[in-house]
């Protein structure tokens, strides 16, 4: 890992690997031993840093960061934003390009912060960098006097994410926007986001790894648009084995399969497509399981298309991203308040 001050903790960060063996060591959100076995898209966006994060306590009154970016994929997407953030509240938004980046930020004013929010999120004396949807970094430096985080500063409840490029990020603005991002923060959770753009097919590996986790209190599975490129026999196949599977595995832990969201496989079959086979394949097995703690969130009324979709009519909108999220926390909310 990283040469890291020791009071910095890590979140949605699992260890450091070379891209296809070589190059320089780059930050991931899933063990190198896993990400090996999935697809091309998979073993690519396993290194993008959407929900990656730093968290520390600051003690100086500033502190500089420098960022090593790597070329690895989702060039299409840009650099993206990075957002540093003080507990719940934004202090600022810095442009992340492919290379070398450097910045100097400093503390706000935290009693303020503090009488502004009575039961925050994350503690205002959190300092948290969060790295952009779609950056592969391949180095980090960080110059400042530095604290652990302390007991509270983090929400006690933990929400495992994993789905498509709309559930990795693609249309967000930053990590923290994306609809996974805001459905935590509605539930009053902390995200450990694996989404993975163009690369969830539900893979045995990956179901397997799912199941072998139990970091969090609830998860939300996007049985997402990219199944819609896989045979429907091997789709179906994967699906099945990855709502069985898990639900066997967290049997004690509300667990919830997202249909697809709106697409254009939608707008060019009025909703008569390959879709909403795989929506309604999904409600099936879930229901199937008869299991009280397993649940069906029919993607297709996420969002409003006319407002929340972009151009290509598959990825959402900063205005989806929002969409999204609170209407997927109200159906969590809806079956399972405590999720």
């Amino acid at each position: 890992m990283f040469e890291l001050p020791e009071e910095i903790q890590l979140h949605n960060i699992v260890e450091t690997a070379p891209h296809l063996g070589t190059g320089p060591e780059t930050l991931l959100r899933l063990p190198e031993s896993l990400r090996v076995h999935l697809n091309d898209n998979a073993k690519e966006r396993a290194f993008h840093s959407t929900g990656c994060e730093l968290r520390f306590r600051l003690k100086s009154p500033s502190f500089k960061i420098k960022i090593q970016t790597c070329d690895i994929g989702g060039l299409q997407h840009g650099g993206g934003l990075a957002q540093v953030l003080f507990g719940d509240f934004s202090h600022g938004y810095v442009p992340i390009i492919l290379g070398e980046n450097e910045f100097e930020f400093n503390a706000p004013v935290h009693d303020n912060l503090a009488k502004v929010s009575d039961h925050p999120l994350f503690h205002p004396e959190l300092v948290r960098i969060l790295f952009p949807t779609h950056a592969a970094i391949c180095g980090i430096d960080l110059t400042g006097d530095f604290a652990a985080p302390e007991p509270g500063d983090i929400p006690a409840r933990r929400a495992l994410h994993h789905g498509s490029s709309i559930t990795h990020g693609s249309g967000s603005i930053t990590s923290r926007e994306t609809w996974a991002g805001i459905s935590a923060r509605n539930m009053e959770a902390d995200l450990i986001n694996l989404g993975l753009g163009g690369g969830c097919h539900c893979e045995p590996e990956m179901t397997d790894y799912l199941c072998s986790r139990n970091d969090f209190d609830y998860a939300v599975l996007e049985t997402g648009i990219n199944m819609l490129g896989l045979d429907p026999d091997t789709a179906n196949a994967n699906i099945r084995n990855l709502i069985r599977k898990f639900t066997t595995a967290h049997a004690d832990k509300p667990v919830f399969f997202v249909g697809v969201f709106p697409c254009h496989n939608d707008v060019a079959n009025n909703y008569q497509g390959r879709a909403q086979e795989i929506r309604e394949f999904v409600e099936k097995e879930v229901k199937a399981l008869n299991q009280p703690h397993a649940h069906f969130i029919d993607g297709k009324q996420a969002l409003d298309p006319r407002t929340g979709l972009t151009t290509d009519l598959t990825h959402p909108s900063p205005a989806g991203m929002i969409q999204i999220g609170d209407f997927v926390s109200s159906e969590i909310k809806k079956v399972s308040p405590h999720a």
